[in-house]
């Protein structure tokens, strides 16, 4: 059975380069999309992600980029893509 999970990905300049901060979890599309809209405010970059996982054993089946929000590295989406 696939369990579909939802967090936000912020990222922050550090050391001249943007970097990511503490993933937040959302409990619906919904949330992670409207806390997106209200996170990118404070954050320079946020991306929602959709994460569809297998449920007895954790691994993730799809990893989907729903949103972006500001300044996101551009190796972002390719690192989430090789998970």
């Amino acid at each position: 059975m696939n369990v579909d999970s939802f967090f936000l990905q912020p990222f922050k300049t550090h050391r001249k380069k943007l970097a990511p901060g503490q993933r937040v979890p959302a409990k619906t599309k919904h949330h992670a999309l409207a806390d997106g809209e209200r996170m990118a405010r404070t954050a320079e970059g946020v991306a929602v992600i959709h994460v569809v996982a297998d449920d007895e054993t954790g691994e993730a089946s799809s990893i989907t980029v729903l949103a972006r929000h500001g300044a996101i590295p551009e190796e972002f989406e390719e690192q989430i893509r090789a998970l």
